[in-house]
Parts: C-alpha cells; sequence; structure tokens
C-alpha cells in the first residue's frame, strides 16, 4: 500500500486557479476555524513525524524539522537495510548533504538520497497540512454538495490539479464538518488508479491546526507524531548529521 503514499504537495502560494464560490468559501471558512492563513503563514519551525501502520505492521517511520522561513528542511529516517539515513538539504533548491550511520554520501548515492528526502518531504507534509493547501496556485476546488458519513452530513468538495506537482492526476474528495469546519475525511484516488480513504484528526500548536493522525476503519494509521509549531529551533540540527530530532 501507499507506494511511499505518493500524495502530491502543492508548495506555491498564490491565487485559487479554479474555484466555484461555494468551494472557495469552505476553503476559507475551514482555514479561519484552523487558526487563520496569517498565522500558518507566521509559523516558524515546524517539527513532526510520519508513521504508517498498516496492518499491525510499521512500514514507514521519519522524523521531520522544516524552517519555513529559509527552506532549510532535516529529515531522518531508516533505509531498507534499517541504517540510519539523515538528510539536510533546502526545499527551495533540493540540494544539500545526506548521510547513512553518519557516513556522507558522495555522488550518484547522494542525489538519490536528496531526491528520496525531497519526495518524502511532499509526501509527508501534505499529510501534515493538505488543508492549509486549497488556495495554492494549481489547485482546482468544486463543490459537490451535501454527502452522508458515519450518520453525520458533510460539505464535499473535489479537488484536482493543474499541471503542478509530482502526481497531478490526483483527485481528491474533502468531507468538511459543517459543525467544526474543519475537513474530517478525505478520500482520493491517485493518477496511478489507487484509491483509499482516511478520517482526520487534528492537534492544536503555534494557533494553528495540522494534521495529529489519519485512521481507517480496519485499524490503519498515519500518525504525525508530537506535532508542533516553534519560535526557535537548535541551529546545530540543520547542519550536524549526529543530532536527533527524537530523544527515543
Amino acid at each position: 500500500m501507499l507506494k511511499q503514499t505518493a500524495l502530491v504537495a502543492l508548495l506555491a502560494t498564490g491565487t485559487i486557479f479554479a474555484a466555484d464560490p461555494n468551494a472557495a468559501d469552505l476553503a476559507q471558512t475551514m482555514m479561519k476555524a484552523m487558526g487563520g492563513q496569517d498565522s500558518w503563514n507566521k509559523a516558524h519551525f515546524v517539527r513532526y513525524d510520519f508513521v504508517v501502520n498498516i496492518g499491525g505492521k510499521t512500514l514507514v517511520d521519519r522524523a521531520h524539522l522544516w524552517d519555513k522561513m529559509t527552506g532549510r528542511y532535516r529529515l531522518e529516517g531508516k533505509d531498507k537495510q534499517g541504517r540510519d539515513t539523515v538528510a539536510l538539504f533546502n526545499i527551495g533548491n533540493q540540494q544539500g548533504t545526506a548521510y547513512v550511520n553518519g557516513k556522507k554520501l558522495e555522488g550518484a548515492a547522494a542525489a538519490e538520497a536528496l531526491k528520496n528526502a525531497y519526495g518524502a518531504f511532499i509526501n509527508d507534509m501534505y499529510w501534515l497540512a493538505m488543508p492549509w493547501k486549497w488556495m495554492d496556485q494549481g489547485v482546482n476546488l468544486a463543490y459537490l454538495g451535501k454527502k452522508p458519513l458515519d450518520g453525520k452530513s458533510f460539505d464535499v468538495v473535489g479537488l484536482t490539479f493543474g499541471k503542478v506537482g509530482l502526481t497531478p492526476g490526483d483527485s481528491y474528495e474533502a468531507f468538511v464538518s459543517p459543525e467544526s469546519h474543519l475537513m474530517e475525511h478525505w478520500e482520493f484516488k491517485l493518477q496511478s488508479g489507487q484509491k483509499g480513504s482516511w478520517d482526520w484528526k487534528y492537534a492544536t500548536t503555534g494557533g494553528v491546526k495540522l494534521a495529529s493522525n489519519h485512521t481507517t476503519k480496519d485499524g490503519n494509521s498515519i500518525n504525525m507524531g508530537d506535532v508542533k509549531v516553534l519560535d526557535t529551533a537548535d541551529e546545530a540540527v540543520f547542519m550536524d548529521p549526529l543530532k536527533r530530532l527524537r530523544t527515543k
């Protein structure tokens, strides 16, 4: 499952590419309920994890720290051999350094590791902050009406994409609660043909709401760890591969 959960994140900010008025109003109301666009724009450092548990097994376990103001990024994880991996890079130019068990990679190995790290950022950040990205340039919003789910009625917004991101052929249906004004359920169809749906839970940190956990009816989860928006961070973590984001 998940194929590294390749769900595209649209990084550019700007005006909506296309949206009907109802969908745009829902997007604005949702962002207000999450703390407001200004609060999200002012968030400096974002610390989160990405832990995928499918069928009782942990398939992916990564730790992230993002400096939203400069684009600096630290990603920690493990490779297929179970070795510790660290990537220190900038999301703006995707340049940086990569390490396996503390040893710096060079040449093609380094380039591949940084490419994979950037892909992990794209994917994992979307699971963290997808509702904040509805207003990104290249996103098409369409109001699909009300639909029932688990005994409740939701406003449903369809999201499709222009020629942006890594997988522009993906399409989503977002179920927004009229009570909480949050996207509480997400159904997707990837350009690969894969389909799925997840329920979303949120944490409030630094004045904004970000995803804390995603679950399915059969017990799978994509957990974001102890999500934090921080004003400061240890500068060394963006330079020293031997530092650790997790204490355990």
